[in-house]
């Protein structure tokens, strides 16, 4: 990672593709969904360019053209959802490294928040089913509270609550979206490399650094005490 001077006290992360590999899970819901209203399914390639910008976009990009009409769109995110809801933890699993991560940055008193656009039910579920031991300040989906990122609006909440100057937060993600963010809120851009969209774009957007491993978001800590 790059020469980093800046001292950092607060980190957000993403959700998917961050801390937790959904993808199969998310694509086997979505594919269930098509399967029932008579669609062709997709290959997790084509899920991992469908997913960051909430499940109504996802679906919509998941839906081929003639299935795009308002209402269906609506019908197929609400059965996807409840398919999802039902088998969310069949596959999904953390990334290696990320549980030694959380529990490192909580030994050094470092604060901790999930921003994700996945709804805020899921997101709060799979934080406490996962990470049960881990002390999150923030956890937000997305709702009908904030816009859904790349608007800040969320992250800079985020900031407010924990009482902390958002120039002073790390904020890692695997996309654009994520990276988009981080720049808006004046924090700092950190991409990942194990996530689902891959490094490729993340540079272009901004991204200040990119972490080919969890351990490596400890570093920029290494100048606060354990």
């Amino acid at each position: 990672m790059d020469n980093i001077k800046a001292t950092f006290q607060a980190v957000i992360f993403d959700l998917d593709g961050t801390l937790l590999n959904t993808l199969e899970d998310i694509a086997d819901a979505v594919d269930r969904m098509l399967s029932e209203f008579g669609f062709s399914g997709h290959t997790l390639d084509d899920y991992r360019r469908f997913i960051g910008n909430g499940i109504k976009l996802l679906v919509t990009r998941a839906l081929p053209a003639e299935g795009r009409a308002e209402e269906l769109v609506d019908a197929c995110v609400k059965r996807a959802r409840d398919l999802y809801w039902e088998h969310w933890n069949r596959k999904t699993h953390p990334y290696k490294g990320i549980r030694k991560l959380l529990h490192d940055l909580e030994d050094r008193n470092i604060p901790k928040a999930v921003l994700s656009n996945k709804p805020h039910d899921f997101t709060a579920r799979y934080i406490n089913a996962y990470f049960p031991d881990i002390t999150f300040e923030a956890v937000m989906g997305q709702s009908d509270l904030f816009p859904i990122k790349p608007d800040p609006a969320a992250a800079l909440e985020i900031a407010r609550r924990i009482g902390i100057p958002p120039s002073n937060f790390v904020f890692v993600g695997d996309s654009v979206v994520d990276v988009r963010t981080a720049l808006s809120a004046g924090m700092y851009a950190v991409g990942v490399a194990w996530g689902f969209k891959g490094v490729e774009g993340l540079a272009e957007a901004g991204c200040q650094t990119v972490a080919k491993q969890p351990s490596e978001i400890l570093n920029l800590f290494s100048s606060l005490s354990a």
